[in-house]
């Protein structure tokens, strides 16, 4: 039974067992590992629950269809399986399930320890290299608006040339320049003199009317 059981575990990654546990086999997809500069290969991991009140219904189906029995007498041979195997966990015994592991117990409920050869696998980490063409154009989106990379490149270095934090400086010398000019054109038509600098207009102050009459 237990082989049936195992074979069934591989086909269909996941399996019920009635006080036993619950198997389920998860296939991880590479991944990139930054720190080492390498890709680590896709691994098999086999994920057990202790707490399981099913029998899976495919593999009552699965056993019945290779003891060539009615369904029904699967179902019993698998209880009666599960009900032996859970006595057994609690006396202390290991149960083999070839090329697997083995399920013993454990402080915290039923435990699942895989095979070291199950875990082999046929793929290395290979090295992974960033690789950056500071020179390749390609097409970027910038809002709404196609373009390249070549262009943003040329636009933004135009922006680096003047920078945004200077400009006022250069409006303070233009207006600066516009200032000595003025001054210049003004000296230049009226000779320098204390009058020609300061405002030549009179002033005559206007007498204040009387208000009331002395007699």
């Amino acid at each position: 039974m237990q082989d049936l059981i195992t074979s069934f575990i591989i086909q269909s990654k996941e399996c019920r067992l009635r006080d036993v546990g619950k198997f389920r086999i998860v296939n991880n997809s590479a991944r990139v590992d930054v720190a080492n500069k390498q890709i680590e290969p896709p691994v098999t991991e086999i994920i057990f629950s202790s707490r399981e009140e099913k029998i899976s219904d495919g593999l009552v189906k699965y056993v019945s269809e290779k003891k060539k029995i009615p369904v029904a007498d699967a179902l019993d041979e698998l209880k009666r399986w599960c009900a032996d195997t859970k006595s057994k966990l609690k006396q202390g015994e290991e149960i083999l399930l070839e090329p697997l592991g083995v399920l013993k117990k454990a402080a915290s409920g039923n435990e699942f320890v895989r095979n070291s050869k199950a875990g082999v696998s046929f793929f290395e980490p290979v090295v992974a290299e960033r690789v950056i063409h500071e020179n390749t154009e390609h097409e970027m989106l910038v809002g709404d608006k196609h373009t390249t990379s070549s262009v943003m490149n040329h636009y933004y270095q135009e922006e680096e040339i003047i920078p945004k934090s200077n400009r006022w400086k250069i409006f303070a010398i233009i207006l600066l320049l516009i200032g000595l000019v003025l001054l210049f054109l003004h000296f230049y038509a009226n000779p320098f003199s204390a009058k020609t600098v300061g405002n030549q207009q009179r002033v005559i102050p206007t007498t204040a009317p009387q208000t009331y009459n002395t007699q």
